[in-house]
């Protein structure tokens, strides 16, 4: 039976794993420029929705690891322990280090969720109202969005059907996005674009290949999941990367086409981008869509003028990619392969190793040595004060 306490450890597990895997990106990152690999946008996105995928279900993997291991399905061998690592390393000798301190830097996660969940402190009450309170508000803008996205929806005119695609013309937007529910897909052109057959075309296009390549579908998935990624700053690194790979790779492939010259294609973008800057609300909410311009700055997102410049300078370049599923295998299966690893080490261990039973030792050894000098000093005291 699932306990409480294994699905607080698995909420830990997958919000460390993420920071973990996100820096790991990062380095792989910067190993495709000397591979030539910089411009692969679309390999690239994948890999990161590819890898964001595999954190996403570690908690069920933390959460079977417990019975496979006690089934036998897991050997000792192959789970392995970031924490006894550490304790070996230190009994070794190749780093120095109070016992006590370490042991106490090993045992905060423990005491972190007797705290939370037992409530057995102030800072483990604050913890768990901050988690469900931040839970509960960013539950809550998701749903205002959701519904601000249905009116949207709702007072657009149709103005085309392709089966369970619309295509919508509205009076409010100003730059042209594309969003679905479970059984339709809508494409939304705001009404100004209508008298530029040119730009029309060009914006139809891009949005029809955000969803080629399932652009909506993470980008709603990633918004279910900011209620419970929403302290985590991994998490909007993360989907910043995603943001700008995803338009990136968009206006690749939509260029690799050979229907719209490249020219006309940037020129579309700035027209479309100052047309927003000067009809744009000042206060305006996110909403769980693709939107053909970014223009709006969001937590560690990146700017989204900086943003336009480097897909227009992409765009010029006119860079396509070279085998990109070859190259999306070569590197997906190590990437998968280091995640499995990490998702396991993490783990708060269920027993206690032979490493950790000799710290633990020399632990107590030293309190009761330190126990014993304080007595053997006190009784020097008393003799002291009693000879005089």
């Amino acid at each position: 039976m699932i306990t409480i306490d294994a699905i607080f450890d698995a909420y830990i597990n997958v919000n460390i794993l993420l920071i973990v895997v996100f820096g790991l990106w990062c380095i792989a990152r910067m190993l495709l420029r000397p591979l030539g690999m910089i411009h692969a946008y679309t390999t690239q996105l994948r890999l990161l929705n590819g890898v964001f995928l595999a954190v996403a279900i570690s908690p069920f993997l933390f959460l079977l690891l417990g019975p496979l291991s006690k089934l036998g399905a897991v050997t000792p061998l192959f789970t392995v322990n970031l924490s006894d690592i550490v304790v070996a390393q230190y009994l070794q000798g190749n780093f120095d280090m109070k016992p006590a301190m370490l042991e106490e830097f090993l045992g905060f996660r423990s005491r972190l969720a007797s705290d939370v969940l037992e409530l057995n402190s102030n800072w483990g009450i604050f913890i768990l109202g901050f988690i469900l309170a931040g839970a509960a508000l960013f539950s809550a803008r998701l749903i205002i969005s959701i519904y601000a996205l249905r009116r949207i929806i709702s007072h657009s005119h149709v103005w085309h059907r392709f089966g369970n695609l619309r295509l919508l013309i509205s009076d409010t937007v100003h730059v042209p996005f594309s969003t679905r529910t479970l059984n339709r897909r809508y494409v939304v052109i705001p009404s100004s674009m209508l008298t530029n057959v040119k730009d029309l075309r060009i914006a139809i296009g891009h949005e029809f290949q955000h969803m080629r390549q399932y652009d909506l579908e993470w980008e709603i998935a990633l918004e279910l999941l900011r209620p419970i990624f929403f302290w985590n700053p991994a998490y909007y690194l993360w989907k910043r990367q995603v943001e700008q790979l995803r338009e990136l790779s968009c206006d690749q492939r939509v260029l690799a086409r050979k229907r719209y010259d490249a020219k006309d294609y940037c020129a579309c973008l700035l027209h479309v981008c100052q047309n927003s800057l000067e009809k744009r609300r000042l206060l305006a909410i996110a909403l769980p869509k693709v939107a053909l311009i970014q223009m709006n700055g969001a937590l560690f997102g990146r700017n989204p003028a900086m943003l336009l410049r480097q897909r227009v300078v992409s765009l010029l370049e006119g860079n396509v990619e070279k085998y990109p599923k070859t190259i999306f295998l070569a590197l997906m299966i190590p990437l998968l392969a280091v995640v499995t690893i990490s998702a396991i080490a993490i783990q708060r261990p269920d027993d206690w190793s032979q490493d950790r039973i000799m710290l633990s030792t020399i632990v107590n050894l030293e309190r009761l040595a330190k126990r014993n000098s304080l007595a053997g000093d006190f009784l020097v005291q008393i003799n002291d004060n009693g000879s005089n």
